[in-house]
């Protein structure tokens, strides 16, 4: 079972407002939504697992990195893409990596 992070109000409105940001990067790309919810549950959980391990400068990196491989790629990132960009963006900062993210 996984464990629950808690993380305080304003990192989770951080977080969502990244996602928001996604959401819309997402519409004006590929323009639909099938299959987003998924894709941003986990982004969510990777998102909240670097605010565990790092700081808000690394979430606002990682959010931005899955912003532009939707624009660049056209489709959204695997969670696993992204936990895996997420675990180098931590490890470059000087963070050691959740197991979350050393797993993918």
């Amino acid at each position: 079972m996984a464990r629950e992070i808690e993380i305080n109000p304003r990192t989770d409105l951080v977080i969502k407002g990244h996602l928001y940001e996604i959401g819309e990067v997402n519409d004006e790309i590929i323009g639909g939504r099938q299959g987003y919810p998924m894709s941003e549950q986990g982004y969510y959980r990777t998102l909240k697992e670097v605010a565990d391990c790092a700081s808000l400068e690394e979430v606002d990196s990682i959010a931005l990195w899955i912003k532009n491989q939707i624009q660049r790629v056209e489709e959204r990132p695997s969670n696993r893409k992204v936990r895996r960009e997420a675990r180098e963006i931590v490890t470059e900062a000087g963070y050691p990596a959740t197991s979350y993210l050393n797993r993918a």
